[in-house]
């Protein structure tokens, strides 16, 4: 099983250059190949019995580049980085011919940067040795490592000027067997994604947004106007560009790490997680929402969920984005198609039960994943549910994570229903 260590990298002025020179390298090379695979498919678009180029392609331009006079300084960089960047390339293509990710762009300098440095390489007492490097680079080992399995290195540079090695362990360990699932409550958890709260989930716990990008916006637009009025290509404008850099990181940062301690706090107590997918893409479209989606970062969650969850050999379930889930009562199935967005409570016209909008979808999202699999009988009892106090919530308490369980009984929805009854009555 692969696993992956992120540590900071301390290079000195003379091996950050070295850096910039790999960096620059590996740009350019990618740039290239990809320029030259457009270039073969405009060229070749409508003849059909010849393909698009492939890594062996890309492989031999790099030869037939590195041998013309202009290009000559990429022989000092670490072939087999160059030969990485290629390798990478193909990927990115073969993953947009799959529709997994998007078409592979061209490389800016003021992005983040980064090389791949396959074997050859050393650790020593907190420093790292790389090819045609010299010296050691020192590195902040906050984790130990099995350091006679490591795989590759990718070293990679932050646009606010920070450095990292991401070290990639194969610890030859298989990848643990599912755990079986079953319609227990307190074994699977169904989890409704949302804007004014981050994620309410089946039991009836509510995990607050915590909405870093609202918190430093007001910042972040102050340092976006003061880099505005900055001449272009001037050193000011590029300090203003590392403040603005800086903000974003710490955004980045911040909301890496709650999702992070939402994610894992959810995979250590539960077995099977049911989550419903979401047209991210599509909802973005709403120029009024769309800031405060991006921000929620969704789809996020369900990555770290994901490859969480197959560490451990627990099961993570998605169901379909068109299931309704906020306007079907759990108790006896009623849609009510009249449910709008402003509506956060309803009662069901046909068992007058009292449902709270996020704890009623969070519970069918559930129960759906389990019908997926074929796991028709749910227990009567998922949805009754007190404020007492809840592991998972002590859990999220103590990493400092805002949330609440909220009651949803039942049986305490006879005043509400009366009055609604009077109501009607005096009509």
């Amino acid at each position: 099983m692969l696993t992956a260590y992120k540590f900071r990298l301390y290079p000195n002025e003379e091996q950050q250059e070295l850096f910039s020179k790999y960096f620059g390298c590996s740009r350019v090379v990618w740039n290239k190949a990809l320029e030259l695979r457009e270039n073969y498919y405009k060229d070749h678009k409508n003849d059909k019995a010849k393909k698009g180029l492939n890594y062996y392609d890309t492989a031999r331009f790099l030869k037939e580049l590195k041998q013309k006079e202009e290009y000559k300084w990429l022989k000092e960089a670490n072939s087999q980085s160059l030969q990485q960047t290629l390798m990478d390339l193909d990927k990115a293509f073969k993953a947009f011919f799959q529709r997994i990710s998007k078409y592979p762009k061209y490389k800016k300098k003021s992005a983040k940067q980064s090389f791949r440095i396959p074997q050859h390489f050393n650790f020593d007492d907190g420093v790292l040795y790389l090819p045609k490097m010299g010296k050691g680079i020192r590195v902040e080992v906050h984790r130990e490592f099995s350091r006679d399995k490591v795989k590759q290195l990718t070293i990679t540079k932050t646009p606010t000027g920070k450095y990292f090695v991401s070290i990639t362990v194969d610890d030859r360990k298989e990848v643990p067997k599912k755990v079986q699932i079953t319609n227990e409550p307190d074994k699977s958890i169904g989890i409704d994604m949302g804007l004014k709260d981050f994620a309410v989930l089946s039991n009836g716990i509510k995990i607050s947004n915590p909405k870093y990008l609202q918190r430093q916006e007001k910042l972040l637009k102050s340092r976006q106007r003061v880099l505005s009025r900055k001449k272009l290509g001037s050193n000011n404008r590029n300090k203003a560009r590392l403040m603005v850099a800086k903000t974003h990181e710490r955004i980045a940062n911040q909301r890496n790490d709650f999702i992070h301690k939402v994610s894992t706090a959810i995979t250590k107590q539960f077995d099977t997680i049911v989550i419903e997918t979401l047209n991210v893409k599509g909802m973005v479209r709403n120029h009024k929402l769309a800031k405060a989606i991006s921000d929620a970062s969704w789809n996020r969650l369900l990555q770290f969920l994901k490859y969480k969850a197959e560490k451990q050999g627990k099961n993570v379930i998605e169901i379909g984005m068109f299931e309704k889930s906020s306007k079907t009562c759990y108790v006896c199935g009623h849609v009510n198609n009249d449910l709008t967005l402003n509506q956060r409570e309803w009662i069901c016209q046909d068992c007058n039960s009292q449902l709270d909008r996020d704890i009623n979808a969070a519970i069918n999202i559930r129960d759906f994943g389990l019908k997926q699999i074929g796991l028709n009988q749910i227990p009567s009892d998922r949805g009754e549910f007190k404020p007492v106090e809840n592991p998972l919530t002590a859990e999220l308490a103590k990493m400092r994570i805002k949330a609440r369980s909220t009651s949803h009984d039942l049986k305490k929805q006879e005043p509400l229903q009366q009055q609604i009854a009077a109501e009607a009555h005096a009509l």
